[in-house]
């Protein structure tokens, strides 16, 4: 998703099958990989004029990451919700405007709140890294929505996680899932290597060691997510074709619904084998 022609290679661990980036971009250098016309910090604009369609379908997965986070630990006005990674706080927004919690949001850029001021008032947000979180945040729950794939310090920054915690926060996060059939089905041109910007490559049996390695117990791995997994096989589809990913998307977007369509069958099938998701639930040991 970067009009580039560099070349970028992976490494595979031989005892816990982590695959990551190596070497990894200098961070001096990342802020040229997350620019304006970076997708994520598009969002539905780009997509021109069916804009509003796709801000539709943000605003139903925001209330689904909401709920889910919800079921696994009850929300209410007392209670805080951090958002490592928020880029566009939108889910955030929805946890407050559906339980009426508090939402604390850090990305190292504000390119995802900048531009629309006023609009994320209620929130608490903050440019940095995992590092500068104060150490008196105590959130009830810290979500990572396809952050953790991004970090270049995971154990650090787990670590840093469980000290600013309190006994009973809940950790739920979601990333690619590498031990997937989309992975296996697209190899080099599967999306979730989202190079250089995805700097680690996990599946279940190492996503539970890293965990255990940082001070978290593992509760579930659910090997889907609350992202379309559709999503995946698009994107993968269209780094085959070599698509432009700065332009405007208008002229795919019937093909995209056509093709989300055809892909329900198979969508129906993601409880029983990953294709290409998965969502963590962790607390502290």
């Amino acid at each position: 998703m970067h009009p580039s022609v560099q070349l970028f290679n992976f490494d595979q661990c031989g005892e816990c099958q982590l695959v990551f980036l190596n070497p990894r971009v200098a961070p001096a250098d990342l802020m040229d990989y997350y620019t304006d016309y970076y997708l994520p910090y598009r969002g539905p604009k780009a997509w021109g004029k069916y804009e509003r369609l796709v801000a539709g379908s943000q605003q139903k997965l925001d209330a689904k990451r909401a709920k889910l986070v919800h079921q696994f630990h009850p929300l209410n006005r007392d209670k805080k919700v951090l958002d490592v990674g928020c880029g566009k706080p939108t889910f955030l927004q929805k946890c407050v405007d559906l339980y009426a919690c508090q939402g604390i949001g850090i990305d190292f850029s504000d390119e995802g709140w900048t531009n629309v001021p006023n609009t994320f008032n209620a929130l608490e947000l903050m440019v940095g890294e995992v590092a500068s979180i104060p150490e008196n945040t105590a959130p009830d729950v810290i979500t990572m929505w396809h952050y953790l794939e991004h970090d270049y310090a995971p154990i650090a920054n787990l670590k840093k996680l469980r000290q600013i915690a309190k006994k009973e926060t809940t950790l739920i996060f979601e990333v690619p899932n590498f031990a997937s059939e989309s992975r296996e089905k697209y190899g080099q041109h599967w999306a979730g290597w989202h190079t250089p910007r995805h700097t680690s490559l996990f599946s279940p049996d190492n996503i539970r060691l890293l965990l255990k390695n940082s001070g978290w117990k593992t509760q579930e791995v659910l090997t889907y997510g609350t992202l379309d997994p559709y999503l995946l096989y698009w994107m993968s589809e269209m780094e085959q074709k070599g698509i432009e990913w700065d332009k405007n998307m208008e002229e795919e977007f019937f093909s995209f619904v056509i093709g989300m369509l055809r892909f329900m069958p198979t969508s129906w099938r993601q409880k029983s084998r990953s294709l290409g998701i998965m969502t963590v639930i962790a607390f502290i040991e």
